[in-house]
Parts: structure tokens; C-alpha cells; sequence
């Protein structure tokens, strides 16, 4: 009887052990469920593997095509100097802007025509004793050709040396004359004035400093990478210029370069037209930002700008929503866009799911949760 009563004592434990541990697995199973990680949120384009066509982007500073300061060629005293001859008058090609007392060189001038009149004389008397002499000796000997010293030929070419030398100093003095008014060389804006009246000048004195806005020219430097990018065809081709803010200004006209490397950076030039009458926001002087047209790029991806790491590195999503990168080089950027070349091994046409925002915390093979943005080029 006891033992009968041990036994179910026995057997009533047993169940409610059995009763016990059931219990805690169904709560631990509810645990698990409530406190699973949720994953993280991560946006994404979808950028296609292709051709894609960019620009190199250069700084580099607008310069006038003529600019040139204005010395005075001869000495004097400033006797007038134009009205409009000041700093930031635009002037014409002829036009005079400053006149120097010119007594002096009316004088020389005067004396240089005296000195012609008084050589074609001593040509004159020459000439006529040549032929007086040429006469004589024909009357005496008329089948003998006479010797040069006979019929004073060499006194004649000196004379007509002396006329040539005479007019030679006649235009001289003329050309002073006029370099007593100081005129534009071309159409052009004043940028400076050295000069006001009754200043005395010496010869080589700058006067005027004056600068041609009508055709402007950009010279930019490329380095190896950048002329390796540069779309082959360049010659004639349009590139956009911005100002240092990215304010669209113009387009400028690449018309010559490449055939040499600067000496002291190495680097290759290009030079670019800008027609000012086109372009009137474009400026001598300012510094700006030259957008040249780049080759076309076969397998590359266009990604927002935002998904290059400042590591190198482009994020994207695998087909079963894994976080996965490559490394890479901006090729070209563009409006907020960077084209980069595609993984390795990458087939044409092929479509990533690219990171727009990447984070430092994000690990190779972390499983994400997927939210579409807009879909890159």
C-alpha cells in the first residue's frame, strides 16, 4: 500500500516537471519573437552599366586677347590729354589720347626736308656733269666705252645715295612728328592712366594701360588623367564656362594645344575663344570654371554624386538585399552626378542598386531594408 502510494507520488511529479518546462519553452519562443532586430533602412537608385559621356572640369582665369600698355615713343611735355582719355572710358582704334608740344619735331622735320632739297642739288649736279663728261668723251672717242672715273659716275651714286639717306631722315622725323600724339593701337577699355597734362615724358614712359574686350581667350592646364579623359575630337568643340559660384556664364570655343607640356608644370595646355559679343556675362579677368567635353566611357555607371565615398568606395544591394561595395575613381563629374567605372567583371547593361547616402557603420554582407529613390542615368 505505501509503496503503491510512492509510486503515484512519484508519477504526480514527474507531470508537473514535464508541465513546468513546456511552460518556459513557449516563453522563451514568445521572447525571441518580440525582441528580433529590425533592419536598416537604406536607400537606393538603380544605375545601368553603359556608354556614358562626361566633362573635365578646369579653373583657370579669362585674359583679353590684346592688352598692352602705352609708352610714349618720344620725349616731351603733355600738351593735352583727351577727355575721354580716362580709366574705364572705352576708346577707338586711332583715336588720340594724348598730344606732346611738338616745336621740336617740326624743327627736325624742316631740317630734314632741307637736307633732301640740298642732296637732290648735289644729285642734280651730278648727274649733269656725268652727262657733260659722257659727251666730251664720246666727241673723242666714240667706239671706247669710258671708265666709271671718266664721266664721275661713283660721284653720282653717292648723291643718289645721299637722297635715299635724306628721304629716310625725312620720314623719321615725319614719324616723330606724329609720335607727338599718342593714339589707341585698337578698340579697347582704358585700365590705367600714368599721365595728366603739362607732365613731362621721357621715351619709354607708360602712358595708358589698355585691354581688347572684343575677343577674349581661356588658357587651361591638364594634367596627364584629365588630357587621357579629354573627348579626342576637341578641336572647335564648345565648353561651358561658370563662375567660381557655378553660375552658368557662357560657352567658350577650344580651338588650340596639345602640342607641348608647360616647362615648369608639365602639364598640357589648352586654349580657348570666347566671343565677347556672344557672351557679355564673361569678363577680362575673372576666374572661372571651364566644363570640356569628355570621351565617351564604355562600362561605367552614372551614380549621384553623394554615393563615392571620400574613401573610394561605391555601395550597392545585392539580389538578396546584402550591402556590398567595390572601389573606384571618379572618371567625371557633372551636375551632381559622378561617373565611375563598373565592377570588375560587370555585363553590359547589368543594373546595380546603388547607395545614394552611405554610412561608416555599414559592413560588407549586412542585410539592409531596401526603400527606392529615383533611378540614375
Amino acid at each position: 500500500m505505501k509503496k503503491a502510494l510512492w509510486i503515484s507520488l512519484a508519477l504526480c511529479l514527474l507531470a508537473g516537471a514535464v508541465l513546468f518546462v513546456g511552460t518556459l519553452e513557449d516563453a522563451a519562443e514568445v521572447s525571441d519573437s518580440s525582441t528580433q532586430v529590425q533592419r536598416r533602412p537604406v536607400r537606393f537608385v538603380e544605375a545601368r552599366t553603359g556608354l556614358h559621356t562626361g566633362t573635365v572640369s578646369v579653373y583657370a582665369e579669362v585674359a583679353p586677347r590684346w592688352q598692352a600698355d602705352i609708352r610714349s615713343r618720344v620725349a616731351g611735355v603733355v600738351r593735352e590729354v583727351a577727355p575721354a582719355a580716362l580709366e574705364g572710358a572705352r576708346v577707338r582704334d586711332g583715336s588720340v589720347l594724348v598730344e606732346l608740344e611738338n616745336a621740336p619735331y617740326l624743327a627736325g622735320l624742316e631740317e630734314a626736308r632741307f637736307a633732301l632739297q640740298k642732296a637732290e642739288l648735289d644729285l642734280l649736279r651730278a648727274e649733269k656733269k656725268r652727262d657733260i663728261a659722257l659727251k666730251d668723251w664720246r666727241a673723242v672717242k666714240p667706239a671706247i666705252a669710258p671708265p666709271d672715273m671718266a664721266i664721275h659716275l661713283p660721284e653720282v651714286r653717292v648723291a643718289a645715295q645721299s637722297v635715299a639717306a635724306a628721304k629716310s631722315r625725312v620720314e623719321a622725323a615725319d614719324y616723330d612728328l606724329r609720335s607727338t600724339q599718342v593714339r589707341a593701337p585698337f578698340d579697347a577699355i582704358i585700365t590705367k592712366r600714368a599721365v595728366s597734362p603739362g607732365q613731362s615724358v621721357t621715351e619709354g614712359d607708360v602712358l595708358f594701360t589698355l585691354l581688347d574686350d572684343r575677343v577674349l581667350d581661356i588658357s587651361v592646364s591638364l594634367t596627364e588623367r584629365e588630357w587621357a579623359l579629354l573627348d579626342p575630337n576637341w578641336s572647335g568643340e564648345a565648353a561651358q564656362v561658370l563662375s567660381d559660384a557655378d553660375r552658368p556664364l557662357g560657352v567658350a570655343h577650344i580651338r588650340r594645344g596639345g602640342g607641348f607640356l608647360d616647362p615648369k608644370s608639365r602639364r598640357y595646355q589648352l586654349f580657348l575663344e570666347v566671343d565677347k559679343a556672344e557672351n557679355q556675362a564673361i569678363l577680362p579677368g575673372q576666374f572661372v570654371r571651364v566644363l570640356l567635353p569628355g570621351k565617351a566611357m564604355d562600362k561605367t555607371l552614372q551614380v549621384p554624386e553623394s554615393a563615392l565615398t571620400q574613401n573610394g568606395f561605391v555601395w550597392y544591394l545585392d539580389a538578396d538585399d546584402r550591402l556590398q561595395r567595390f572601389g573606384c575613381k571618379a572618371l567625371f563629374r557633372t551636375a551632381g552626378e559622378v561617373i565611375v567605372a563598373a565592377p570588375a567583371g560587370a555585363a553590359e547593361g547589368a543594373v546595380y542598386r546603388v547607395v545614394t547616402l552611405p554610412m561608416s557603420a555599414y559592413l560588407p554582407g549586412q542585410t539592409v531594408a531596401p526603400v527606392a529613390g529615383e533611378a540614375a542615368l
